[in-house]
């Protein structure tokens, strides 16, 4: 009976309604805190994770999935491509040479970066083909000095396809070694949009004409192998078994490689910064929630110390009475976390359709694109949140159980 105790008072004095009104009501006040706080960082999680995703598949457009290169040339990158393309995992491989340049156009200038690639197997290897805005990557010709753009780079210089623009390239003037700058023109062929990405400020020419620029003897020089991968989640793998590969079938070369998550640590560093700094002050919603929890525990305690007197001349132990209080906020914090749960995931399953519905009733047609927003769920996110509030809700009852279970019934009864 003494252990079934503590759940069966604890959940009357919540119930209550003859005596405790103001209790009661502090408590579904405490309940809704938690339940608003739970809810609204399971959707903001589910929409960031969403936008994480976009911004993840955005910036693969452009960036590899894993790069594999050399310290000094790569003899044999061909035959490494094919050795490569082999792997279970691997979808496609292409080359690619990375130089760092200027466009100026009447005036205008910007530092980006260029990208040389063979088109056809570009194609193969990346998603900047659907993301043309026109022209297509088989414009790109050697020694025809065409040029693709960003669609941000192209705007910032005022550029459309047919227009020509200049490509300034550092280089060692001959037999010294100063830096001088060349100038080459080329005409844009074509241009291309990966949304929320640094990849609209690429420009993308042929492969030859990249080691050109660079005055390559040969592409040995300075070419990279791009490879695309089943998995995004697997490169990191991949590049490990890639560098094994081509150590023990094409010994020689210095092999190096790394995965996009290493290329573009800085970037997802950050979102994930973001994400945590985010929920850390969305929990100050559930801490709110907490709150009310202690100063509805304190003044049941101020008003049931007759009833607590009674019971401890009755046998019960400072644990017992601890337990009763504790119990009492736990279904508090356990029922505001697990409605705030069920409502948040409701509303996160269906976003399109509820970003819909207010779009059609309240949003005039264009201003916000809410049925747009892409939600992901990770259940990672919503056991911590859920762990979290019930943790915070548990710290909240010690203080106002324990100055319970420290009420003397002899100083209490004195006066009944």
């Amino acid at each position: 009976m003494l252990k079934i105790m503590p759940l069966y008072i604890g959940l009357r004095y919540i119930l209550s309604k003859k005596d405790n009104r103001v209790i009661s009501f502090t408590s579904l006040v405490s309940m809704a805190g938690l339940t608003l706080g739970v809810m609204v960082i399971i959707i903001v999680l589910a929409v960031f994770n969403g936008a994480q995703g976009e911004q993840r598949e955005r910036t693969l457009i452009t960036v590899p999935h894993a790069d594999i290169y050399t310290q000094g040339n790569f003899p044999l990158w061909q035959q490494a491509a094919n050795l490569l393309s082999q792997q279970e995992g691997v979808e496609s491989v292409s080359a690619y040479i990375s130089l760092e340049a200027m466009l100026s156009k009447n005036g205008i200038h910007q530092v980006t970066k260029v990208k040389g690639i063979d088109p056809d197997a570009e194609a193969q290897t990346s998603e900047i083909e659907d993301s043309m805005l026109q022209g297509s990557l088989s414009e790109l010709r050697p020694g025809e000095r065409g040029i693709i753009l960003g669609r941000r780079l192209a705007n910032s210089l005022r550029l459309l396809p047919g227009d020509a623009v200049n490509l300034i390239v550092p280089e060692l003037a001959n037999n010294s070694s100063r830096l001088q700058l060349t100038m080459h023109t080329f005409t844009v062929v074509g241009m291309f949009d990966v949304q929320f990405s640094i990849g609209s400020e690429l420009a993308l020419i042929h492969l030859d004409d990249s080691a050109e620029l660079l005055n390559l003897n040969s592409l040995d020089e300075a070419v990279h192998l791009r490879l695309k991968v089943a998995d995004i989640f697997e490169a990191a793998n991949l590049v490990n078994t890639s560098l094994e590969l081509l150590t023990s079938e094409l010994p020689g070369p210095d092999y190096q490689g790394e995965d996009w998550s290493v290329s573009e640590a800085s970037l997802f560093n950050a979102l994930r910064m973001e994400k945590i700094m985010t929920w850390f002050m969305l929990m100050m919603i559930v801490a709110i929630g907490a709150f009310n929890i202690i100063s509805t525990l304190v003044m049941v305690v101020s008003e049931k110390k007759a009833d607590i007197a009674i019971l401890r001349t009755m046998g019960a132990g400072e644990w017992t009475i601890m337990a009763i209080f504790i119990v009492q906020g736990l279904l508090v914090g356990v029922s505001g976390t697990v409605l705030g749960a069920g409502l948040g995931l409701i509303v996160a399953v269906n976003f399109d359709f509820l970003g819909q519905l207010l779009e059609l009733l309240f949003i005039p047609d264009g201003m916000f694109m809410l049925s747009i927003i892409e939600t992901d769920i990770q259940s990672a996110d919503v056991v911590i949140t859920c762990l979290f509030a019930l943790l915070i809700s548990f710290l909240a009852t010690l203080y106002p159980a324990w100055k319970a279970s420290r009420i003397h019934p002899a100083e209490v009864l004195r006066y009944e």
